[in-house]
């Protein structure tokens, strides 16, 4: 008894139609376009600018913290 997965594997591959793919992409485009959502593209804006302040304000507290190192080791 052979397994039916391992016969399907040894066959060579399907070929799809000609117009698999134009047909493929007619349904795609006459599905409607989801509605962006504001309220949570918001937030997620917020949220981002948020880390991106918290994270430069670390990068400049490092930076000061070194300035103020090297001019007071004199």
């Amino acid at each position: 008894m052979t397994d039916p997965l391992d016969r399907l594997l040894s066959e060579p591959m399907l070929r799809p139609p000609d117009d698999f793919t134009e047909r493929v992409m007619q349904r795609v485009r006459a599905l409607p376009a989801p509605a962006p959502s504001r309220r949570r593209a918001g937030w997620l804006a917020w949220i981002a600018l948020a880390g991106g302040a918290l994270l430069g304000t670390a990068q400049l507290a490092g930076f000061m913290f070194g300035i103020w190192t090297a001019s007071t080791a004199g």
